[in-house]
């Protein structure tokens, strides 16, 4: 779920859409060999594709809500929102406006707002016809067809993510340290050795940006709990496309890396900045 990272990394069809936040440039488009094709004026937040268009937050322009599309690369606003959490599901886009901290819809292609939860939140996530949402008072459970909801738990979630029944996310009230929900139990458990602000997953595996070890990444089996040192780099907004881990390395001036999940070297995604 690179959402809650940011998605500052998309990949459209053979194309790989990299927002620029080592030198603020725009966004890059790589092909497959990672070599630089194109470059977009916007940068890319929250990136979401849709047909042949790349749904964005524009951090150039306010966060306003933007439409790319690929085959032109041209740009244009189409929301003068600012939003966040952008989120293709059912044929509809689903995002946080950040003035009012609603959940809203645009039933694409029409660009038509409507307010889904009246509400404020600061974060979500949408899995198999449910919304969780993360709320000042706690994390919430939005069935989305019969809009019922129920409270999960009273934590302050941040950076959600699911993996099977599990609800992963780092504790803002416990100074970011790493927690699991069972949704059976309905009790949260705390990681005592993990504090992140970043956390993704893939398959059976968790992956964190640890705090307490400068950063390094930590990879958690779901199934055995099994935890190692997967990565050394400083690193920070972990996404996972195509089996490959992409970070932000802040040893490189918050230079892009990416890493076979399968293990290895990690390699600087591109080597120079245009």
């Amino acid at each position: 779920m690179n959402t809650s990272n940011g998605a500052l990394i998309i990949r459209h069809k053979k194309l790989l859409y990299v927002c620029d936040l080592e030198n603020h440039l725009g966004t890059h488009v790589l092909n497959e060999d990672s070599q630089l094709i194109g470059k977009i004026n916007g940068l890319m937040w929250f990136a979401a594709s849709w047909g042949e268009d790349i749904y964005y937050s524009n951090q150039k322009d306010h966060d306003y809500l933007y439409c790319l599309d690929t085959q032109s690369l041209s740009e244009n606003c189409i929301l003068n929102w600012p939003c966040s959490y952008l989120t293709v599901y059912a044929d509809s886009l689903y995002f946080l406006h950040e003035a009012d901290n609603f959940i809203y819809k645009l039933e694409l292609p029409s660009h038509e707002p409507t307010a889904v939860i009246k509400e404020e939140f600061r974060s979500f996530i949408i899995h198999e016809g449910f919304l969780y949402g993360a709320q000042a008072q706690g994390l919430l459970k939005f069935d989305m067809h019969s809009t019922k909801s129920s409270l999960l738990t009273g934590h302050m979630p941040f950076c959600l993510n699911l993996l099977a029944d599990v609800l992963y996310y780092a504790d803002c009230a416990q100074d970011y340290y790493l927690c699991s929900l069972c949704m059976d139990e309905k009790k949260p458990h705390r990681v005592d050795l993990i504090k992140t602000q970043s956390i993704i997953s893939e398959g059976n595996y968790l992956y964190a940006a640890n705090m307490l070890d400068n950063r390094a990444i930590v990879r958690i089996n779901a199934v055995n709990g099994e935890t190692i040192r997967f990565c050394g780099e400083k690193a920070e907004k972990l996404h996972i496309i195509d089996n490959y881990l992409y970070f932000l390395n802040q040893h490189d001036k918050n230079a892009w890396y990416k890493m076979p999940l399968s293990g290895g070297r990690c390699l600087r995604v591109m080597k120079t900045v245009p």
